[in-house]
């Protein structure tokens, strides 16, 4: 088995074709074609269809863990690069989008200023999207909140953050320093979806003690709710980082929940996947930039003392 083999498979999956692949490669279809068909013989299966082009059950599988190899592969250099200079290499970091709004800002301007050879992609998702794309090995990390739901994934806490009570300035709670979550769920809620993951978050804290939530409005997008609580359509249970971004809505009524337990957020990543030097160095500079003194953190979180992994296995 060679890697030009296991590249040629990976650009067809990629390109949709082996004329495709071929130009993507900047090589002739033919070498492309030999190369998935010594692979196929030596594996003793079909791994393109060739009426569709696209990879059989047995396809995706060696793609997949193609894929984990040369990026294996691709780190080594990744590593010895970075014990020689400024670490180099590309980081794919997956992020829920509470956090993103605050923190993504104090990270990219650290990365910038002491490791900058270093590249790094963010996409943004849910906290459960996020872990399926850990495991699939689509990203190397992940900022994302707990519970783990998928086997394999590790899990090291960064800060924690308040739950609050997001109201409009005329709500009958308004005035309220603090309050429990049963005074919350009595008043209609703007809540997110059925099957989005802090939905089911609000229903298992409200489950838990014998609470039932009522809501007013169904909607999807955390940012929008919180801008249709303020706003004065209805109260909303969110975590404290999802409405630093409405600075424009004055006032911006938040009132804590005092009996919830804050909401954990940290690095996950795929326990059996060898971290790059790259990777790494994005964890180290987030706790830098949570823990600098000149970082000022948003009300409700507080930084995590670092504590080894935690694993959903």
């Amino acid at each position: 088995m060679e890697l030009r083999q296991l590249r040629s498979l990976l650009a067809v999956e990629e390109a949709g074709s082996f004329s495709a692949a071929a130009e993507a490669l900047d090589t002739v279809q033919s070498n492309i074609s030999g190369h998935i068909s010594r692979l196929e013989r030596e594996l003793n299966t079909l791994l393109i269809d060739r009426r569709t082009g696209t990879l059989t059950e047995e396809g995706e599988i060696v793609a997949r863990r193609s894929r984990r190899l040369l990026e294996e592969l691709e780190e080594i250099y990744t590593d010895l690069d970075g014990l020689k200079a400024d670490i180099t290499g590309r980081v794919r970091l997956g992020i829920i989008a509470t956090t993103a709004s605050w923190l993504l800002p104090l990270l990219l301007g650290q990365l910038s200023t002491i490791h900058p050879r270093l590249e790094i992609e963010i996409a943004e998702g849910t906290a459960a999207s996020l872990q399926r794309r850990l495991h699939s090995g689509n990203i190397d990390l992940a900022l994302l909140t707990t519970p783990l739901t998928i086997d394999g994934l590790t899990f090291e806490s960064l800060f924690t953050e308040t739950y609050v009570l997001v109201v409009g300035p005329d709500h009958p709670l308004a005035n309220r320093s603090s309050i429990s979550l049963y005074e919350a769920v009595q008043y209609p809620l703007i809540v997110p979806p059925n099957q989005v993951a802090f939905r089911e978050e609000l229903e298992a804290m409200a489950a838990t003690r014998g609470l039932t939530l009522h809501h007013t409005a169904e909607i999807d997008g955390l940012h929008v709710v919180a801008m249709l609580a303020l706003a004065g359509y209805g109260s909303a249970i969110l975590p404290s980082s999802a409405i630093l971004h409405l600075t424009q809505v004055v006032p911006r009524v938040t009132i804590p929940i005092s009996d919830l337990n804050p909401r954990r957020v940290g690095v996950g990543r795929y326990r059996n996947r060898i971290q790059s030097a790259a990777s790494k160095a994005v964890v180290e500079t987030l706790l830098l930039v949570l823990r600098e003194s000149s970082t000022t953190l948003p009300a409700g979180i507080t930084v995590a003392i670092r504590n080894p992994d935690r694993s959903r296995s």
